[in-house]
């Protein structure tokens, strides 16, 4: 598994923008779809084959939110979430085995947590390491 720095994890973050940007319009898309195939499905008026377009653009669309998640993972990174969007960097911090945590919006690593805690256990970065 690859470690990063904080550097190398910085150099990703426009990338990561760029990424989390179109898996957000792409999960509007597919919202839209399925719930043009609800409303199809709940008029009863609608043909089967409109129900089956409308459910099939959303898995495509499902299938190219996935491609562009799996290019963070290709990069080495985890994706941890999509509302908000986060990333961990694997890394060592002091010694010790942690990730590195971005989300959406912040424009630096500035946070780290241990493999076991999780977003919600986020700690500042020491000071010397920034």
């Amino acid at each position: 598994m690859k470690r990063f720095t904080i550097e190398e994890a910085e150099a990703l973050i426009p990338e990561l923008e760029k990424i989390f940007e179109a898996v957000a319009e792409l999960a509007a898309q597919a919202q839209a779809r399925a719930d043009q195939a609800q409303r199809l499905e709940a008029k009863g008026a609608a043909s089967i084959a409109e129900v089956q377009l409308a459910k099939s653009q959303v898995q495509f669309l499902t299938r190219q939110m996935e491609e562009k998640l799996q290019a963070i993972v290709d990069l080495g990174a985890m994706p941890k979430g999509l509302d908000p969007a986060l990333v961990d960097f694997p890394a060592r911090v002091a010694g010790e085995d942690v990730f590195l945590c971005w989300k959406f919006g912040e424009k630096a690593i500035t946070a780290y947590h241990g493999a076991d805690d999780g977003f919600a256990g986020r700690k500042p970065l020491p000071r010397k390491l920034r």
